[in-house]
């Protein structure tokens, strides 16, 4: 085995179990690679920027006058402070044969936005909201915000006037106002824009209008709509970020919903009751108006078992939305149809099943069913819910009844890949290649346990996650590990975050990500955190427990080095497995 310690004087690249780890720095003797900023000019507008670059190992680096710590594989980083305007940067290193390397870079902080002048008239366009077309009915609210002269009278919608909010309140800037309306039945606007109008105390006015749309559609309310595409899902609201908005769940293609509303490109949706969900609006195809809404009577149910599984059959008339979750406390699985109304009499269950303990529903609101299913172990194997017709079924996968490796079949996940290189180390170090390297390490060690393994990727290629996930559901295995290495974002410090993470998604998978993270950490590295309800497409399967491993973060000089020393990821990689084998361990208890 080797220790790779990184020097730029080097192409650093070397085969490890058939996979390629390398530097992709490609400098020159003694230079500088920079990596965060990832190019020479760079914008913000926050106070504090990351700095993540390399040089040659024992070099002196300064910069603008400032020594920085030069790591054992020629790695510097840090966090500089940004003041408003152009930030001019120069690193400076000096090799230890005396060779002197220059590098220049600026970051560029743009300015909050500032208060408006109160001598001048005007409403900023930039800060007008809702920043999106919206479909409103009945009972609505419409919530408006715009920033402008502060001081002074602004409306909006046929003169409902607005409040300024003070500074004290948004620490943000004077001029900021906000106001809402509550649509009546009576309103029947369709695709307008909105109208703010400011009216100074000695009369000067202004009117600007927003680029987006409204329409109240208390008359056409509710929609119908039917689910489409592969693996349409519900979100929890309107946020969003690079993982997406928060998911409430996954549907199936043909299910009718109850659509009250929309913004922007998604319908809102009213499951029962009072909750209501968003489905992107490429998703859902529009039924023609009078399209009865949503609604089942429930026959009888059938519960049974195969040599693979367990399920649980729910006759109705048409496909219903459903959500589902997990109560690990109680060992159970509760699975909510909506739209539906009981009329089960009676509930057939054959004495073929190996994991379902008992099932029975409630009715906690008009239009919700409530279907409870009692599990025999623990822990969660795996649940699948689809329609078969219009019957709803529940598959159960029971717990394998060998919980030993070579039982087992095992997904593994490389992260990125092909063009998609991931995160950046400061030597340049790729995460794909990480990520790779890693799994074909796990696998080695899962085979020599006589378990079975399918790799998503088995080489530097690209494939998205969707397909990815679809390659894990035709896998019918027994569990996935999916491998990722972290980054850090632009306004922390390099040096001070760091360590290897697991995330999970649903709770009755936390057990696996626990005791991978507390065993990974053996291998001497700092533990980041165990975390839940990670919004990640590979963490979404319900079919199979799941966990994401980030092995630590690139862009941090220790982890990094760590990364590429070949010894210290076998012994990992031998830490992951050993934690899936004390899980097993925890479930036969």
């Amino acid at each position: 085995m080797k220790i790779f310690i990184l020097s730029l004087f080097l192409f650093f690249c070397s085969i490890i179990n058939g996979q390629t780890v390398k530097n992709d720095s490609n400098v020159k003797p003694h230079s500088i690679f920079l990596a965060i900023p990832e190019s020479d000019t760079a914008y913000t507008s926050g106070q504090n920027y990351a700095l993540s670059a390399s040089t040659t190992p024992g070099s002196k680096v300064t910069v603008n006058d400032k020594e920085f710590k030069t790591y054992s594989s020629g790695a510097f980083a840090g966090l500089l402070q940004i003041n408003e305007g152009e930030n001019h940067f120069l690193i400076n290193s000096v090799s230890p044969k005396g060779e002197i390397a220059k590098k220049e870079f600026i970051i560029i902080k743009r300015p909050w936005s500032k208060t408006i002048s109160k001598d001048s008239l005007a409403i900023d366009e930039k800060v007008m909201e809702p920043k999106m077309d919206l479909w409103l009915g009945e009972g609505d609210i419409l919530s408006v915000r715009v920033k402008a002269t502060p001081g002074c009278k602004v409306t909006f919608l046929d003169n409902q006037e607005m409040t300024e909010i003070p500074v004290s309140e948004i620490n943000w800037a004077r001029g900021i106002y906000e106001g809402t309306y509550k649509v009546t039945s009576k309103d029947k606007k369709d695709d307008i824009p909105l109208t703010f109008t400011l009216v100074t105390k000695d009369g000067r006015s202004i009117t600007k209008q927003t680029e987006r749309r409204i329409s109240f559609k208390g008359d056409e309310f509710p929609m119908v709509g039917r689910t489409k595409g592969d693996r349409p899902y519900l979100n929890i609201g309107l946020g969003d970020d690079r993982l997406g908005g928060a998911k409430l769940g996954f549907l199936t293609p043909g299910i009718k919903l109850k659509i009250i509303g929309k913004a922007g490109s998604q319908y809102k949706v009213n499951l029962s009751g009072n909750l209501n969900a968003w489905i992107p609006e490429d998703q859902v195809e529009l039924l023609p108006k009078g399209t009865f809404l949503p609604y089942s009577l429930t026959s009888s149910w059938n519960v049974y078992g195969d040599k693979n599984y367990d399920y649980v059959s729910v006759g109705l008339n048409e496909k219903l939305p459903f959500t589902s979750y997990q109560d690990p406390e109680n060992n159970r699985i509760i699975v909510d149809l909506h739209g539906a109304v009981s009329n089960t009499n009676w509930i057939v269950q054959d004495l073929t099943t190996k994991e379902i303990k008992n099932v029975y529903y409630e009715v906690p609101e008009e239009g919700l069913f409530r279907i409870i299913i009692e599990l025999k172990h623990k822990q969660s194997w795996g649940i699948k819910t689809y329609y078969t017709g219009t019957d709803f079924v529940i598959r159960i996968k029971p717990q394998p009844k060998d919980l030993d490796f070579d039982k087992m079949t095992f997904v593994l996940d490389a992260g990125h890949g092909g063009s998609n290189l991931g995160a950046l180390g400061a030597t340049g170090a790729r995460e794909k290649d990480i990520n790779l390297s890693m799994v074909y390490q796990i696998k080695k060690i899962l085979e020599d346990k006589g378990a079975k393994v399918i790799l998503t990727r088995k080489d530097d290629t690209y494939s998205t996650n969707s397909e990815r996930l679809k390659a894990i559901e035709d896998s019918n295995a027994d569990m996935l590990i999916s491998i990722h290495s972290n980054s850090i974002g632009y306004s922390s410090n390099p040096e001070n975050v760091k360590g290897l993470s697991t995330f999970y998604k649903y709770i009755c998978y936390r057990p696996l990500s626990t005791f991978i993270y507390n065993e990974a950490q053996k291998a001497g590295i700092d533990g980041h955190g165990n975390v839940g309800s990670f919004n990640f497409t590979l963490n979404s399967p319900t079919e199979l427990p799941n966990v994401l491993v980030e092995l630590g973060y690139m862009s941090n000089p220790e982890d990094e080095i760590k990364l590429l020393d070949d010894d210290f990821r076998e012994e990992l990689a031998k830490r992951i497995v050993k934690g899936i084998g004390k899980y097993f361990d925890y479930c036969e208890e």
